[in-house]
């Protein structure tokens, strides 16, 4: 995977989207933990984000300002937002397919800790 995706986290640097020059501290709308870089085009093919106390609000907030955010940095490419949770939960796949409805500069993935590797795997 390494040889695919230059990996940046936020245990070794601050990641703020939109991602462009000179961003101002109050244009931040998203600060994810982590981002896959695609080596070959510079792309951001993943941006994961990692909840460990969810709630509807917070997950819909999460992935409205992670859309806004890519679509201020204008890219000919599409993102995927994959949140992870702790736990599964009541309506989890509903909340998904409505917030996917709704984003329309990335694509949205919720899974919980458990199913993270099987779902992420498919994804590559």
């Amino acid at each position: 995977m390494t040889d695919k995706y230059r990996i940046r986290n936020s245990n070794s640097e601050r990641l703020y989207l939109p991602d462009k020059p000179n961003i101002r501290r109050e244009e931040i709308l998203s600060n994810p933990d982590m981002i896959l870089v695609n080596r070959e085009n510079e792309n951001f093919d993943f941006i994961i984000e990692v909840e460990y106390q969810t709630n509807y609000k917070k997950i819909v907030g999460i992935s409205l300002l992670t859309d806004i955010a890519v679509r201020q940095m204008s890219p000919d490419y599409s993102s995927k937002l994959i949140l992870i949770v702790k736990e599964d939960f009541p309506n989890s796949k509903l909340v998904e397919r409505e917030i996917q409805g709704y984003v329309k500069n990335i694509e949205f993935c919720l899974t919980d800790s458990n199913n993270f590797d099987k779902i992420f795997l498919k994804q590559l």
